[in-house]
């Protein structure tokens, strides 16, 4: 019995790897894990973001998401619509401590198509090493157990193949702004990730990772003096699995001026068939902090007692001052 439960730990584990990669619920604050093109999309020169998540822990050893991006806007001064960024990711699931881990360098170039900027289109590609790694001690077999207890001393009878991976990753995407002001604006964009398609076996065994192609709408809409709604959608296809998440933020602003800015956020999201998401989020300076829950409504919500992942998510903007020098025509003098 314990080995055929081993059995079903170990084929959820690798549908897992060639099934899907790593998501977040606050899609819109994971920027580069989104779309390549997003690097450099902000106010300011540098952007750091950070993203955490942790799921299922009521039934099992937890899922944890951890990923950290930073990107820079316009770093080289000869080519200024030029942008560059990096994503550092681990994920940890399961039992076996199965974890997959990303290194990527991100470009992204900014084209404007009008003569008042009003609409641009956005390139962006990733590269990198993707890494997949697994635990096999974690695991306990049948010749490990003598009179009922269980021995780590003992042999586990077992021959597995390799318990790490290297192998490249390659991700694109496109996106197209329009910029009416900083209250009213709309994106579209389509990314797409593993279009090398890998092999991630541990096995031996060519088995290929699926390409991921994820589509995003997104606008933000001044409904009142302090009140501006935010709709977004994501849509995501890999091999077999699709998701989809749709929802709104409305943001409240407390007080702003050139100095300083105080916003409040309350959304709520739905991923049709999973989990309904309520989220929070504020605005302090050049920092946003985001939180959210999923609330599991699908039919493992028995076992979750309809709980399911906490997510939250932290960016800070880096403004530098730029000082403007002008040369002015000296005035002769007259004594």
């Amino acid at each position: 019995m314990l080995r055929g439960i081993l059995i079903c730990l170990i084929l959820l584990c690798a549908g897992y790897v060639q099934g899907q990669d790593i998501h977040f619920s606050q899609f819109n604050r994971s920027y580069l894990n989104l779309n390549p093109a997003l690097a450099g999309s902000f106010n300011g020169d540098f952007r750091l973001n950070g993203n955490f998540r942790n799921q299922w822990s009521s039934i099992s050893e937890p899922f944890q998401t951890i990923s950290f991006a930073a990107d820079a806007k316009s770093p080289i001064n000869a080519i200024p619509r030029l942008h560059l960024g990096l994503i550092i990711s681990n994920d940890r699931a399961g039992v076996g401590d199965l974890q997959s881990s990303q290194f990527l360098l991100n470009l992204a170039y900014i084209q404007k198509l009008n003569s008042d900027s009003s609409f641009s289109l956005k390139f962006g590609v990733q590269s990198g090493l993707n890494s997949r790694s697994i635990n096999y001690d974690a695991f306990r077999f049948d010749e490990q157990f003598q009179s009922g207890a269980y021995n780590p001393q003992l042999g586990t009878g077992e021959d597995f193949g390799n318990n790490s991976i290297n192998r490249l990753a390659l991700n694109s995407g496109v996106a197209l702004e329009y910029f009416q002001d900083p209250r009213h604006k709309a994106e579209i964009g389509i990314a797409f990730f593993n279009m090398n398609q890998a092999d991630l076996s541990f096995e031996g065994e060519a088995e290929a990772i699926d390409m991921r192609t994820t589509l995003f709408i997104k606008a933000e809409h001044e409904i009142s003096e302090r009140v501006d709604l935010i709709p977004s959608l994501l849509f995501s296809n890999q091999g077999d699995y699709n998701e989809s998440v749709f929802g709104a933020n409305i943001r409240y602003y407390m007080s702003e001026n050139n100095f300083y800015r105080r916003r409040l956020y309350a959304g709520l999201w739905l991923r049709p068939g999973d989990a309904i998401i309520p989220s929070l989020g504020f605005d302090y300076n050049q920092w946003h902090f985001g939180a959210s829950y999923d609330i599991n409504i699908s039919s493992l919500d028995i076992a979750t007692n309809q709980k399911g992942g906490l997510e939250v998510s932290v960016t800070y903007i880096i403004s530098s001052y730029k000082a403007v020098f002008r040369n002015y025509q000296r005035c002769p003098k007259f004594l």
